[in-house]
């Protein structure tokens, strides 16, 4: 029989243990894997759709000035329209932003209006404002 000495000992066990750290980091890697590439692949997705809504958003906009210097007053179809583009690409950015792990449409129904809006803003005044200088 082959005796070990003390160092030889210690080196195997140490050997054991980093295997086993191995093994648990190659084990937690593989369970996060599909969560993190679908977080990935959905954050490129809702980063091209802000984008493309961010356009559609400005195009209003613009149409919206259109009729307040034709008609004197803004259309309230558009302004309520954009009202809801708007807390659409609110909720993308917090998305995308890791500020909540909630898909926005066209994962869930498309809950923009007074109450969300509500809540929105809500959300935004227990942030602190910043003071403008008179």
């Amino acid at each position: 029989m082959v005796k070990k000495t003390k160092k030889e000992k210690v080196e195997v066990e140490e050997t054991a243990v980093e295997t086993s750290q191995e093994e648990k980091a190659t084990e937690f890697k593989k369970d996060k894997n599909p969560e993190i590439f679908s977080r990935i692949f959905y954050t490129v997705l809702f980063a091209f759709i802000g984008w493309m809504s961010l356009w559609v958003f400005a195009f209003v906009v613009l149409i919206q000035f259109g009729f307040l210097l034709i008609t004197g007053q803004v259309n309230k179809n558009l302004k309520g329209f954009n009202q809801e583009v708007g807390l659409f690409i609110y909720d993308m950015i917090k998305y995308l932003s890791f500020q909540t792990n909630q898909k926005p449409f066209p994962f869930r129904d498309w809950p923009y209006g007074e109450e969300t809006e509500k809540q929105n803003n809500n959300e935004l005044n227990k942030q602190s404002t910043v003071k403008v200088s008179k």
